[in-house]
């Protein structure tokens, strides 16, 4: 499968240096073959303060091309963390999971949370709160209809249950994704090989060896360390420096 390039613009302009001029830039060096340099220019671009869907797809498209796997699922994962339902982002991040030298299993919890779970199915926070606002609307109205002197038909009383039930699990499904966006931190291991230990230090015990693309949830910080999970389940402590974080 073949990564896709996105063009993307820009609606304000840098002091130093005009952002649209450095994006031209990273792309003409994309399309050179000349991927270190697309990577330069488009964290260029980030440092300088732009974040959106298209900048990081576009980042990891260079990275994976220029051999920087871990940083490739980094910003392939910024990416979904900012549009989910991309299609060209999650084919082009399980391309890059099939090049990882960890292909590790997933822990043994129910399908249905690990499907729950796939980024295409979490929508942002303000998508849920629209989604619930305009069944409010629709509640109030049938509300309304129902209040009004005269016979009503018999569906209309179904209608304002079922309207009331969506946005219960709406609700629900708002909170859950607040809390999966702003209270489940995650990161990707960016060194080419690090070692998870039993403890926050460089003489405890080593669990095992990982490597550069996996995926890990942040759990709790020492000092330099960070204590992890990885998708199977596993516990241990990384040094912070070995990770990136995704949000």
């Amino acid at each position: 499968m073949s990564l896709l390039l996105l063009v993307f613009g820009f609606s304000r302009l840098a002091a130093a240096q005009n952002p649209s001029q450095i994006a031209r830039q990273a792309q003409e060096s994309y399309q050179q073959g000349n991927y270190p340099a697309a990577v330069q220019a488009y964290k260029k671009l980030i440092a300088a303060g732009y974040h959106n869907a298209a900048l990081s797809f576009n980042l990891g498209n260079a990275c994976f091309r220029a051999g920087k796997l871990g940083e490739a699922v980094l910003y392939y994962e910024k990416a979904l963390a900012l549009k989910p339902n991309d299609e060209a982002t999650l084919a082009n991040l399980e391309l890059v999971r099939g090049e990882l030298t960890d292909q590790i299993d997933h822990t043994s919890a129910p399908e249905w949370w690990d499907w729950l779970l796939q980024p295409q199915w979490i929508m942002r926070p303000n998508a849920w709160a629209v989604l619930f606002a305009v069944l409010i609307w629709l509640g109030l109205g049938t509300f309304w209809i129902l209040c009004r002197p005269g016979s009503k038909p018999w569906w209309l009383h179904w209608a304002s249950r079922g309207i009331l039930g969506l946005s219960i699990l709406v609700l629900a499904a708002a909170a859950f994704s607040y809390w999966n966006n702003y209270h489940n931190p995650s990161g990707v291991i960016l060194s080419k090989e690090t070692t998870l230990r039993i403890g926050p230090e460089k003489a405890s015990p080593a669990i095992r060896t990982l490597h550069e693309g996996t995926k890990v949830a942040y759990l709790d910080k020492i000092g330099t360390w960070d204590k992890v999970r990885l998708s199977n389940g596993q516990e241990g402590w990384l040094e912070g420096k070995s990770t990136g974080r995704i949000r």
